[in-house]
């Protein structure tokens, strides 16, 4: 048993701004009313959830038993990188390979139930924002964080291509009204010329 959950539009070529795919995998699949709570957490966290509605994610949760009664449980969010190029973005959508944040959680307990349950709340401490009102605990805003960083990076990117943009369009218009400027000049000249012969007569 795979838990898969797929938007009606999974075949329909890519848009941007919405959750794509979430998938709960490894020990999920055997304890799911555990991937029940973290992705929970992850809709109730309004700045993952905004950051989804502007870029095409994927999200995958996963819990994998380590060694003897150790789990490792992570969720990893992958993003639409729209600071890329079309062509490397292209290449990226047709490998499925696509930027991402990753977080992860250890636990080792008595048996791997406990353990899975240990990791995944402190995973999903590390989805939860942090209260600007009340106590927090330790991890709660590492994905906000994460997800902050990956947006202002791509936003720096943007605006410089952005700003040479607007230098390439500032010399092609200073060009062009060299262009005009000498064009006018030219035709003054020549009337000029025309003028002076014209005079001679």
């Amino acid at each position: 048993m795979n838990i898969k959950a797929y938007s009606q539009n999974n075949i329909t070529a890519p848009s941007f701004g919405r959750i794509k795919r979430v998938e709960c995998q490894g020990l999920y699949k055997k304890f799911p009313e555990l991937g029940k709570k973290l992705v929970d957490a992850f809709q109730q966290n309004q700045n993952a959830m905004d950051f989804c509605k502007k870029y095409d994610v994927n999200i995958i949760f996963q819990a994998t038993k380590d060694s003897m009664n150790a789990v490792r449980s992570s969720v990893c969010v992958f993003y639409d990188n729209v600071a890329k190029g079309k062509l490397k973005r292209f290449i990226d959508f047709l490998s499925d390979e696509k930027d991402n944040i990753n977080l992860s959680s250890f636990a080792n307990k008595y048996n791997v139930e406990a353990a899975l349950k240990e990791s995944t709340n402190s995973l999903i401490e590390m989805i939860t924002p942090v209260n600007p009102n009340g106590s927090t605990k330790i991890y709660n805003g590492l994905l906000d964080s994460h997800l902050r960083y990956a947006e202002e990076r791509m936003q720096k990117i943007l605006d410089k291509r952005a700003e040479k943009l607007a230098q390439k369009l500032q010399k092609t218009k200073a060009k062009e009204i060299a262009q005009n400027n000498l064009a006018k000049n030219s035709q003054k000249l020549t009337d000029s010329i025309n003028n002076l012969i014209d005079s001679s007569k």
